[in-house]
């Protein structure tokens, strides 16, 4: 009889003990879980276009272009942030590049820039914000080229590393919704080999407006 009470005790003993533990790690997955939603509605989406402006060089080859933007807002202080941006240039081409000792011409067919912007608050307060940016990145400009006189064409592209600086003006609504005004420069050093000028620029002024949701 003694031992059928001992047996017993400990059973319940055991089973109060894993119902404890149970409670414990359900209590902590839903703690991550519930933070992990609030951070997400942290996070912003925005999407918008604007104008690429090539100044110096760059300016005797392109045109003043649309340029399309979409990113990810990524708040990591309560004045700081991570954004992660793709953009897409359609370049009006002013004159071709042209190749040295042939008749072959490039000209381009698309600008994409993906980066990563280091964001932080200049002042804000309850419905705007100024921010500065500091965007880290490549840019990729793709080719369509002219081969001598067969008319056929070759897709190239050329690659660059790229930096951009830029100043926000954010103004916030109801429903989370806010307007972006930005102001942003990209320096990207193209350079082309075998053209008649290599170094082509690679400064252009990116006034945008994005909306985020």
């Amino acid at each position: 009889m003694k031992k059928i009470i001992i047996t017993t005790l400990l059973f319940i003993f055991s089973i109060n003990i894993v119902a404890q533990n149970d409670s414990i790690v359900r209590a902590r997955n839903y703690n991550y879980i519930d933070s992990y939603k609030d951070y997400w509605r942290t996070v912003t989406f925005k999407i918008g276009g604007g104008l690429y402006i090539p100044q110096g060089d760059l300016n005797n080859y392109f045109e003043s272009s649309p340029l399309f933007e979409m990113s990810l807002d990524f708040p990591v202080t309560d004045n700081k942030s991570l954004e992660l941006a793709l953009q897409f240039i359609l370049p009006k081409q002013k004159e071709s590049f042209k190749y040295v000792n042939t008749v072959d011409e490039a000209e381009a067919a698309l600008i994409f820039n993906p980066m990563l912007r280091f964001k932080k608050d200049l002042s804000k307060n309850e419905t705007s914000k100024f921010l500065i940016g500091l965007g880290v990145g490549a840019s990729v400009i793709g080719l369509n080229q002219n081969i001598g006189l067969t008319n056929e064409k070759e897709k190239t592209e050329i690659t660059s590393f790229m930096i951009a600086p830029s100043l926000d003006y954010v103004k916030s609504f109801k429903n989370k919704e806010q307007l972006t005004f930005s102001l942003g420069l990209n320096y990207s050093p193209y350079k082309i080999k075998g053209i008649l000028d290599e170094k082509i620029g690679g400064l252009a002024i990116t006034p945008r407006l994005l909306y985020s949701f």
